[in-house]
């Protein structure tokens, strides 16, 4: 059988993917050295440059300090934190702060507020300790993070984005990280705050300590932007200005990344430059679901007990105007059959032919398996090992309620798969799906010989 499906949608039968008069690619003109613009909603990818370069971020870094903190908190921002002496005094000269003193006692959402809008390393330091139990407990935690999310390209060395050689990321793990962060309980509210944000006294500072956005694009001036909602910048040296922003417009939200900016004002000017060119050339359309739908063999005991159903499922992505549904490649990625008791994953991949507009990799759906149930009411197979020849009646009896419970447990066993109906009929969402499926595993009767070789993977980019 078949492991993997490819289709191509109907239209492309008669027509090609780009527009006899379409023109020749005139993306934004930037100074930065590397930049990704993501969709915040699936993690399709519209626009790039040297998107996995090896730079460094300097206090970009913070976003992961502080929706690691989010993560732990889950709402819960009156915790009180007693600032270390580590957290004070494991900084460089010059390094930003909002003056935190050893033993002062801080709001946990005062140091949130305080690292976002000052960037401040001391916040940082803290929050990593909150984290992590020391700075470098959070530092570790950071680190096992950015593995859990599947970067190979980032790796910290602090809480805040000094400088150290071997601090640091490339604008697709920084895209990959925000919209993570993006998901944690408070993280939007912080990062989009334009207001100015005041601390309290505490046990340490009678008066009160102010803290203020300075994005351009969220102010005014030149540069202001309705669609800027929230953003991090940094700087230092080597890493020069760094910049992500989180934007919105007509439903369609957006994370951009700009590393390597030559000057201060550079990373606004390519900021505006990438975003403006973004949500004028970029719309969501539909690529409705192919006719065809795929049989799998539902197999239990040894033997097929019958058939279900893989389902295709329509895609909403972002499209460059100069480009069509026309010639969108479907890859089906569909295991050979559905054993009862291990997991069934089967996906779709969407792409587009390579072109001068966006990245032809348009994002993966997870697909649903249906008439599970209709098997299994079906079906009246009994395992053969479990039926006796002797005439005894109580070793028949129990013969047949070890077939029952067999029965019984392949049905649980295959429900805490987790398999899904279909949605209900409408426009589908779907999310990048970052790895592939594996098949399922053949059951023990299949000779290793006869199974069929997995799909290779692309790895993730490695470091420069």
């Amino acid at each position: 059988m078949k492991k993997f499906f490819t289709a191509l949608c109907a239209a492309a039968l008669a027509a090609a993917l780009f527009a006899p008069a379409a023109l020749a690619y005139q993306g934004p003109s930037v100074s930065c050295e590397a930049y990704i613009v993501m969709d915040a909603d699936t993690g399709q990818v519209i626009m790039e440059k040297n998107a996995d370069e090896v730079l460094y971020p300097a206090s970009i870094t913070k976003i992961m300090t502080m929706a690691l903190a989010l993560e732990k908190a889950q709402g819960e921002l009156d915790t009180q934190l007693t600032v270390s002496y580590d957290a004070v005094h494991q900084l460089e000269y010059g390094s930003s702060h909002i003056a935190l003193q050893e033993g002062e006692v801080v709001r946990l959402e005062d140091v949130l507020y305080g690292t976002q809008m000052e960037s401040a390393n001391d916040g940082a330091n803290v929050l990593a300790e909150y984290i992590g139990g020391t700075i470098q407990g959070g530092v570790d935690a950071m680190n096992a993070k950015a593995a859990e999310l599947g970067l190979s390209g980032t790796h910290y060395m602090n809480p805040h984005g000094l400088h150290d050689d071997e601090h640091y990321t490339t604008a697709r793990d920084m895209a990959i990280i925000t919209r993570w962060a993006l998901t944690m309980p408070g993280f939007e509210e912080i990062f989009c705050r334009t207001d100015p944000w005041t601390m309290e006294a505490t046990n340490k500072q009678p008066q009160q300590r102010v803290f203020h956005c300075t994005d351009w694009m969220r102010i005014s001036g030149d540069y202001y932007r309705t669609y800027a909602k929230g953003s991090k910048n940094g700087f230092h040296d080597q890493a020069l200005t760094t910049f992500v922003n989180y934007a919105e417009q007509n439903g369609i939200r957006l994370i951009s990344v700009e590393l390597k900016c030559q000057q201060l004002e550079d990373k606004f000017r390519d900021a505006c430059a990438i975003l403006d060119y973004a949500y004028e050339n970029f719309s969501r359309v539909e690529i409705p679901a192919p006719d065809e739908a795929f049989q799998v063999p539902v197999v239990g005991g040894g033997e097929a007990l019958g058939n279900a159903l893989v389902q295709p499922k329509s895609a909403a992505v972002l499209l460059n105007k100069n480009l069509s549904t026309d010639g969108i490649t479907v890859d089906y990625q569909i295991p050979d059959q559905y054993v009862l008791g291990q997991p069934f994953a089967a996906s779709v991949t969407y792409s587009l032919p390579e072109n001068d507009y966006q990245p032809s990799e348009l994002g993966s759906a997870q697909l649903s398996v249906s008439g599970i149930d209709e098997v299994l009411a079906a079906s009246t197979y009994v395992p053969a090992s479990s039926l006796q020849p002797e005439k005894n009646p109580v070793g028949i009896a129990v013969a047949a309620a070890a077939a029952v419970m067999a029965l019984v447990l392949g049905v649980r066993l295959w429900r805490r798969a987790g398999s899904k109906k279909p949605a209900a009929a409408g426009p589908a969402q779907w999310e990048i799906i970052t790895r592939k499926p594996l098949p399922a595993e053949p059951p023990p009767w299949e000779k290793e010989a006869d199974r069929p070789a997995p799909r290779s993977q692309t790895k993730p980019p490695s470091r420069d």
